[in-house]
């Protein structure tokens, strides 16, 4: 493999990467869930981590007034 092969697999990687963490933040999280206002039994306690990518994740309905 040349430096050039190797350059573009590291490259392919870091893009790959990339998509995945985009693909990851686009589903949401606990921070901008609408059920996070009502009760919710996978909600983390303050302090830990919230989730991203839970099947019960409720988008956010925007005022556009």
């Amino acid at each position: 493999m040349t430096k050039l092969d190797l350059a573009i697999a590291e490259l392919g990687y870091v893009l790959d990467g990339l998509m995945t963490f985009r693909n990851i933040v686009q589903t949401g999280c606990c921070n901008d869930c609408r059920g996070m206002k009502e009760k919710c039994d996978y909600r983390p306690k303050p302090g830990q981590m919230v989730r991203y990518n839970c099947p019960f994740y409720q988008k956010e309905e925007k005022c556009t007034e």
